[in-house]
Formats: structure tokens, sequence, C-alpha cells
């Protein structure tokens, strides 16, 4: 990253102001001195080269001036790759006399560090930056270039340091830093650690990058590691939970869900009577309710067949009534296992033409597994409902959901309302 000097909008007599000085340097004033470097360091004008240099040789004395002049420099030996030794020797001698000038300017220093770098000195780079940090020891930038720096010298732990403090000032810098040091130490975990901050919201950024390099048992170790209130409510655990789900390990999911979750029950479902509430951003082992056009969905405190709450669905009576994925689990599952699948079902004046179901189908499709009887209609107290299926072969989880397909394209309202409660999942 070049300290840039660069002068944006057009100054058309700045030649003239500057040629005219050069040749009545007798009749020139403090004020008009003031003025014209003013204008030759000023970002928002734009001059040539040569006009730049010869206002920072006229003004000798003028920090700015000469620091102007090393900026240009830089951005030429970047930007062209002719006379790169001669103009990377001059702009080593412009920002060094910028620094003699203003030696307290941390600024001034990066520009010299630069310009040290273009040249091929990254040793005497390093010195001005580490002098340019003492200067300004809060600043990201300086950190930031230091790292960078160390790293292109392949002082991996110095720059692992640096990158830790730029990261930890601003979150945004940690992915690059993250995808700079897998390169430079070809997937060397320690070097990453080291690299990441104690915030929980840094660990977890670091396990999701180890995810998405498919280091998986690795990310859920960091994830792991973490203080699990700390951890619970940030987005950055539902996400990395997502991540492992979308990679297929439903395994290393579930494990992490129920440790940031802090479930007890070693129950094959999780919440099976609705008594925990549910956190929207770690629902992914948990009830998943959304709202219907068709029903109003959600748990109630009023009616429990055991505990204190249960799911309810009340009907809003519109025709062709459907439910499909509002109400859902997923669960994992052994490849080719039997089970059998309980829950109880309480109705009230339940009108409909075809009731709703306990549907199983494999993660990611909609194809039923085994569905469970249709909801009688009427009103009764709690029933049970058994559905028994076999996990296909090659399915790690299933989704468990309640349904309501209608059979043909128009089909009558459904009214009353339906409560669900206790839910269990059994391996036979």
């Amino acid at each position: 990253m070049t300290i840039t000097f660069e002068l944006r909008s057009p100054v058309s007599r700045l030649a003239t102001i500057v040629a005219v000085m050069c040749g009545c340097a007798i009749f020139i004033s403090l004020s008009a001195a003031r003025f014209v470097i003013s204008v030759i360091t000023d970002p928002e004008a734009r001059a040539e080269t040569a006009i730049i240099e010869g206002a920072a040789n006229y003004f000798p004395n003028s920090a700015w001036a000469q620091a102007r002049m090393a900026s240009r420099l830089i951005e030429s030996g970047v930007d062209v790759s002719e006379d790169h030794e001669r103009i990377a020797e001059r702009a080593v001698y412009y920002s060094t006399r910028a620094v003699a000038l203003a030696p307290h300017n941390y600024e001034f220093r990066m520009l010299l560090a630069a310009a040290n770098e273009l040249s091929g000195d990254l040793a005497e780079a390093e010195v001005e930056l580490r002098a340019a940090l003492k200067q300004a020891p809060h600043l990201v930038n300086v950190h930031w270039r230091l790292a960078n720096l160390l790293l292109r010298q392949e002082k991996l732990d110095e720059a692992g340091a640096e990158f830790r403090l730029a990261s930890e000032a601003d979150p945004e810098l940690l992915t690059p830093t993250l995808n700079l040091l897998w390169q430079a130490s070809d997937g060397k975990i320690e070097t990453l650690n080291a690299s990441v901050g104690a915030a929980p919201e840094q660990q977890l950024a670091l396990a999701q990058f180890l995810v998405e390099r498919e280091k998986f048992e690795v990310a859920v170790k960091i994830a792991n590691s973490l203080d699990r209130r700390a951890a619970l409510n940030l987005p950055e655990s539902g996400k990395l939970l997502d991540s492992l789900i979308s990679a297929g390990r439903i395994d290393l999911a579930s494990e992490l869900w129920r440790n940031l979750s802090g479930a007890e029950s070693q129950s094959l479902m999780r919440n099976e009577g609705f008594e925990t509430p549910i956190r929207s951003n770690l629902a992914q082992f948990d009830w998943n309710l959304s709202q219907s056009k068709y029903a109003k969905i959600g748990i109630t405190t009023a009616t429990a067949r055991t505990g204190q709450r249960s799911l309810k669905i009340s009907y809003n009576g519109i025709d062709t009534t459907t439910l499909d994925n509002e109400i859902r689990q997923l669960v994992k599952a052994r490849p080719g296992a039997r089970y059998t699948l309980t829950c109880y079902v309480k109705a009230e004046r339940l009108v409909t033409p075809g009731g709703p179901q306990v549907v199983v189908t494999s993660q990611g499709s909609s194809t039923p597994i085994a569905a469970s009887a249709a909801i009688e209609a009427g009103s009764y107290d709690w029933r049970i409902l058994t559905t028994d299926f076999v996990a296909p072969p090659n399915a790690h989880a299933v989704v468990i959901a309640i349904k309501q397909t209608p059979q043909f394209s128009y089909v009558d309202p459904t009214s009353g309302t339906v409560w669900f409660d206790d839910f269990v999942l059994a391996e036979r």
C-alpha cells in the first residue's frame, strides 16, 4: 500500500507559477512561497512530475514538498518497469529528506519504507515501519503494512502478531489475513491461530474459514473450546452450523449444536415437547416454525399433554389448505437404521377433507420416506400417532415435518385447531 499525495483537481496555472518563482526568487515573499507549497502538496490538485520535482528542489526545507515528490516516484516505480532502479533510488532520496525534515511524522516514515521496499531493501523498510509504529501505535494501517512486509520476508510468527493487532482493531481485515497466511504457511493451522484474537467472533470466523477449506474437525474443536454463553447468540455460530450441514457433516454439526445449545437430553429428537424456547439463530436441529396463509402456527402454554407447552395449529379456513415446510426438524440418523416415531395429537372442531400428517423425508428431498395416518376431523383429547421407517442407506439425517397435502388442485378449506406434543424417535 502506497501513501499517495496525488493531486486530483486540475491547477492549470501551476507550472507557470512555479516557473516564475524559480526565476524571480529574490522577489518572492514568504506568504507566496507557502501558497505554492500548499498547492504542490494539495492532494486535490494535479501536477506534472517535473513541476513537483522543481518545487521540491526549490523548497528543500519543505518536508511536504519532498514527500510529494517521493510519492510520485513510488507510484511511477509501481506503474512502469523502465528505469526502475533509478526511480527507486530517487524515491529513497526524497523520502529520506522528508523524514530528516520532519522525523516525527509517521506518514513520512511509511513513505520511506515504501521507497526502500521499491528499491529491494526490505530490512530498511522494516526499520522505518517500526519507527512509524512507535509514533502511531494504534493505527491499523501501520500494523497492516508491517505485517505484510514481515510476511514477504517470511517472518511468519512476527507477521502473525501484527496481523492479529490489525484484525482486532478492524475485523474486516480478518478474512484477508487468513487468506494470506493460509497461502504463506501452506495451510499451517498454528500460524492461523496465532493471527486470530481471543474474541469469540474472531475464533468463529477462523472456524468458518477452516470449514470452507474442509478442515471440519479442527473447526469444530475451535468452536467447542469457546465459552458457550459467549457464542450462543452470535450469528457466526449459526453460520458455522449451516456450513457444516451444507458440507454433509451432520455428525459434527449435531455435536456442535448440542454443545452450544446446552442440550442435556440424549434423545434423537430435540425439544420433543416444545418446552425449550427456540433460538432463531440456533434452530438447525430444533423445530423450525414459519407462518402460512392457511394457518396460525406457534407454541402455546394454554394446552399441553405433559409439561407446559405444545404446538398449536389454528386453521384460517382457506380453501385448498396446504402445509409444507412450515413445521420441521432436522434429525441426525444412522444410514439404514430402523426407527419408530411417535407423537400425540389433539383436535378441536377440526373440519378437513384431509388432515395433516407427520411426514419423514431425507434431507434435501421432498419425497416421503414414511408418513403417519392423516389426522381425523372432529374434537377429541390426546391420541397417539405412530410411524415406522428405515433411514435410506446414504442418509445421515432425516427431516421430520408436519405436512398437509391436498389430493386435488382444489379442496374445501380446513378449519378448527390441532395440537401436537411429546414427539419421541427411537431406533429399533
